[in-house]
């Protein structure tokens, strides 16, 4: 952590990775953080040529206002914010898993992402060679994360009808799928955390259905299946992280979150 800090590397999120060395000082990311995100966790710290871009207060990532949205990675032109990439050690997981079931749900936009990043026509679906793609890494067992959005969609339709029967329910509902969205809430809006729904995202409705109740159908304990996730979106990896999606021994339900540009890689 010492030499990351002297390098002008912050690596303290789950989500997001900066890099100062690789810096232009172009501002794109800032402008990103605050007009795109509506928050202000980076900014330009010192002046003249020892100018840079640092955390808000001169702090770690992880100590700012930053929701791990994204939208800063999407932004710079030379990679010195990056999602914070996970590619090595999940091919070392799938290279050496050994008789561990590894199994991998994947987001709806990923189909579609992955036809762009390889020179298909914009809009093209990719499902069946991205299957076959990814049984071809290594994966055992691949899902549709589509199921879980059915299953939050369920859940929330039934969370809304009995806040509608509850004269002193919180109105209006807001969702809580999105994970920076959520984080933006808890971080910047508190007062609004009543009126977030208490379903689960997508994901985490997968999630937990793979890890307490899957091991049960292959006659396997928890700990032998590896859960990975494929997602559109970085705070996805900062979900992942929250005590609440963790099952009753202590196990994180998503053991991996990867983007498309980490599986594209």
């Amino acid at each position: 952590k010492e030499i990351c800090s002297e390098e002008g590397i912050d690596e303290s999120t789950h989500a997001i990775r900066l890099d100062t060395s690789k810096c232009v000082l172009c501002g794109r990311c800032i402008r990103a953080c605050e007009e795109v995100a509506g928050t202000s966790a980076i900014i330009f710290g010192n002046r003249a040529k020892h100018m840079r871009i640092q955390p808000t207060f001169g702090g770690t990532l992880q100590e700012t206002a930053c929701i791990k949205c994204g939208q800063c990675t999407l932004y710079c032109p030379v990679g010195a914010i990056t999602e914070k990439s996970q590619v090595k050690e999940a091919l070392d997981i799938l290279a050496n898993k050994g008789k561990k079931v590894t199994v991998v749900q994947v987001a709806p936009a990923v189909r579609v992402a992955l036809s762009e990043a390889f020179g298909y026509k914009e809009g093209t679906v990719t499902t069946g060679k991205m299957v076959s793609a990814l049984k071809a890494l290594g994966f055992d067992l691949v899902y549709d994360t589509n199921y879980g959005a059915d299953l939050t969609i369920c859940e929330e339709a039934g969370e809304l009808v009995n806040r509608l029967k509850d004269p002193k329910a919180v109105f209006p509902m807001f969702t809580s799928c999105c994970p920076a969205w959520v984080n933006y809430v808890e971080q910047s809006a508190p007062d609004f955390i009543p009126n977030l729904s208490s379903c689960r995202s997508p994901q985490g409705m997968l999630s937990s259905l793979i890890k307490n109740y899957l091991p049960k159908l292959l006659g396997i304990k928890q700990d032998e299946v590896m859960n990975f996730s494929i997602m559109p979106c970085t705070a996805k990896k900062d979900e992942i992280e929250r005590p609440e999606l963790q099952t009753k021994t202590g196990l994180k339900e998503t053991d991996m979150v990867l983007t498309v540009r980490e599986l594209v890689e």
